[in-house]
């Protein structure tokens, strides 16, 4: 007796899912944005001193409210810079507020940047009419270590500093063109396939480049050539004379140009 062939049902979908003739609702992607405590603590540096609040997890998923600026950018930016964490002294407040504030300096200038990382303090300076030692105020913090430090990273090339993970991209490529993945199995022939393309352009030789220079010469330059020229134009003309009036070739062929009139020496 033949076996009946396997038949898979599909999964249910949840009510929540399925309209009143049970046909799939598509749900718009919505991206997950905000930092958790757990993965806040997992994103720092071992040794490190400082304590995830609750103030701080607050800071950080209203960043967006308070700068204007992408809160899921402004997330990857805490997320990028927190080595520096390491070197301690810092608390994680001041380190948000660092990120914010150095972010913020690439779309505003130093003194609006810090009146939107701190307004209180900012709208304090104003009420007391002490409005021009805001500019003060925000080159001592960006002069701080946590500051300097991300200012430092960020003016970093991305290719420069993660040049190590490049190397890597290429030790992986390479281990799945051999057949082998992460966890030890073998890999597709498929996949093999792209890994040897992908590590093709990886370390594909650059490319001949051609530089084209075009000059000009100067107004001094071209004056001398007018004048050159000048000369020589009347030369031709006295040596077409002299040769018409019978004169001998070898004292009409001599050349007179007159280099002190036109700027250069006889050298």
């Amino acid at each position: 007796m033949a076996k009946k062939a396997y038949e898979r049902r599909p999964t249910p979908l949840p009510p929540s899912q399925r309209d009143e003739n049970g046909n799939r609702i598509l749900q718009p992607y919505i991206p997950v944005v905000g930092l958790t405590k757990d993965k806040l603590k997992g994103l720092m540096p071992k040794g490190t001193s400082a304590v995830v609040t609750d103030e701080v997890l607050t800071l950080i998923n209203n960043m967006e409210n308070d700068t204007g600026l992408p809160q899921d950018t402004l997330e990857g930016e805490v997320e990028s810079y927190m080595h520096i964490m390491a070197s301690g002294g810092t608390s994680l407040k001041d380190y948000v507020n660092a990120v914010k504030f150095c972010t913020l300096k690439r779309h505003y200038d130093v003194a609006d940047a810090w009146s939107k990382v701190f307004p209180d303090r900012a709208h304090r300076l104003i009420e007391m009419g002490q409005e021009d030692a805001i500019p003060r105020h925000a080159y001592a913090f960006s002069t701080t270590k946590v500051a300097t430090a991300i200012d430092k990273e960020m003016l970093i090339p991305a290719y420069l500093q993660y040049a190590p993970y490049y190397h890597a991209a290429i030790k992986k490529q390479f281990e799945l063109l051999n057949g082998r993945s992460s966890s030890g199995a073998n890999v597709t022939p498929m996949v093999e396939h792209l890994a040897a393309k992908e590590l093709a352009l990886l370390t594909a030789q650059p490319q001949e480049m051609t530089l084209n220079v075009t000059t000009s010469p100067s107004d001094a330059a071209l004056s001398v050539q007018e004048e050159m020229n000048a000369q020589l134009k009347s030369l031709v003309s006295i040596q077409r004379d002299k040769l018409v009036a019978g004169e001998d070739i070898t004292d009409v062929q001599v050349i007179g140009l007159d280099f002190a009139e036109v700027g250069m020496d006889r050298e």
